[in-house]
């Protein structure tokens, strides 16, 4: 029996995984409006809901990828899936604001989890060969998670259900999952020394200026994302006067009751735009240069936002998706950039690297608490900065890009 067939069972539950942690991570952009809405609470803390989602990555990335070097890959994705259930569940028959933030905490603690333990663990799922390619298609699948997502809230809303239900809906997802997960038996995964985590090296690489400085284009992209993505429900209502059910569509046709809110459509479309963006530029790279391909992109990050934040509204609302297609080279440019820098540590470098996707929390924040105080163009404003310095690192960067 060949390893794929063998493992086809593990295979698609991981897949499915994928799509579960797409699901919870990009419904926080759609549900802060709700959330401050509900509570009476000021947009700053509103602005704690995706502070609290990616925080969990800065503490937990280094932690996660230690169990997995000790306890194993089923440890640490059981204990995702269980954080992930219990998160969602509590967060649904919760009533107190501060329960809810401690459970965004939680299911991103889950998250980090799954997707620290993840990679290595599709590796030994099919012949080493594949392990590319399945991976790259994993994630492609799982974007789907990350598309739908926004969706859902007012889907179930115009049900006459309460935003929260999608938590419910989340729940049942994950504890499928969960069970699922249990039965199944594992191969044993054999990390490779070079995705070790070394914690006696990481004092050392801190200091060297590529992972300095490559660190910090992954805390400040992320964060771009995160304060973009997580605040276009809220632009637009507060710039443009479009509320969450206001749709492209009459009502009562088939296409208001699939897509009853245009900028939830918007969301949705910012993380599939990403997703195909990112099956776009792979090939792209057998012809071009990858440095090119980054400098292309992340200026039209920029130039497609900055149209967002000074356009129309329907013109805004098309750009904010155009954003989510550019931002498809920065973040796996600058990883890689990094990581190809150095012919050792490649585990403790993906450590650190990965601990800097806390920027999603301290950059998420700045971005709600600026637009609460300063209103959303200011609030916008620290996005361009962000993917100015994202764009500067393409440019004039000196890690290693376009290695054969």
């Amino acid at each position: 029996m060949s390893t794929i067939r063998k493992n086809k069972y593990l295979l698609t539950i991981t897949i499915l995984m994928y799509v579960a942690f797409g699901l919870v991570t990009a419904v926080i952009g759609v549900i802060i409006d709700k959330f401050q809405s509900e509570f009476n609470l000021s947009l700053q803390i509103a602005a704690l809901l995706p502070f609290a989602f990616y925080l969990a990555y800065g503490l937990f990335s280094i932690p996660f990828g230690i169990a997995m070097d000790r306890m194993g890959a089923r440890f640490v994705l059981l204990l995702g899936m269980v954080l992930m259930t219990l998160g969602s569940f509590l967060f649904y028959l919760t009533n107190n604001y501060i329960i809810i933030i401690l459970m965004i905490f939680t299911i991103g603690i889950g998250v980090t989890a799954i997707q620290t333990a993840g990679n290595p663990f599709i590796r030994e799922l099919d012949a080493a060969s594949r392990y590319t390619a399945n991976l790259t298609a994993i994630i492609g699948i799982g974007a789907l998670g990350y598309a739908i997502s926004p969706l859902l809230v007012p889907l179930v809303e115009s049900d006459g259900l309460s935003w929260s239900s999608v938590y419910l809906l989340f729940g049942i997802i994950n504890a499928v999952l969960l069970v699922l997960l249990f039965l199944a038996k594992f191969p044993e995964v054999h990390i490779l020394d070079e995705e070790r985590i070394r914690i006696a090296q990481v004092a050392s690489l801190i200091k060297n200026p590529v992972i300095l400085f490559y660190s910090l284009g992954i805390f400040l992209y992320v964060g771009a994302e995160v304060g973009t993505s997580s605040y276009i429900l809220i632009f637009m209502d507060k710039i443009h006067n479009v509320g969450a059910q206001d749709s492209f569509w009459k009502t009562g046709t088939i296409w208001n009751a699939a897509f009853p809110s245009k900028s939830a459509l918007v969301v949705a479309l910012f993380w599939l735009f990403q997703a195909f963006g990112r099956l776009i530029i792979s090939p792209m790279m057998k012809y071009i240069s990858e440095k090119k391909i980054f400098i292309f992109h992340s200026l039209g990050t920029i130039i497609f936002l900055v149209i967002a934040i000074f356009g129309s509204t329907n013109v805004s609302l098309v750009a904010f998706a155009l954003v989510g297609y550019f931002t498809c080279a920065s973040f796996t440019s600058i990883f890689s950039a990094a990581v190809n820098s150095f012919d050792s540590n490649h585990g403790t470098i993906s450590g650190i690297l990965g601990t800097a996707i806390v920027g999603g929390a301290f950059i998420g924040w700045l971005v709600g608490a600026v637009g609460g105080f300063a209103g959303m163009h200011w609030a916008m404003a620290i996005n361009l900065i962000a993917f100015g310095y994202v764009f500067s690192l393409a440019v004039w960067g000196k890690g290693k890009l376009d290695v054969e």
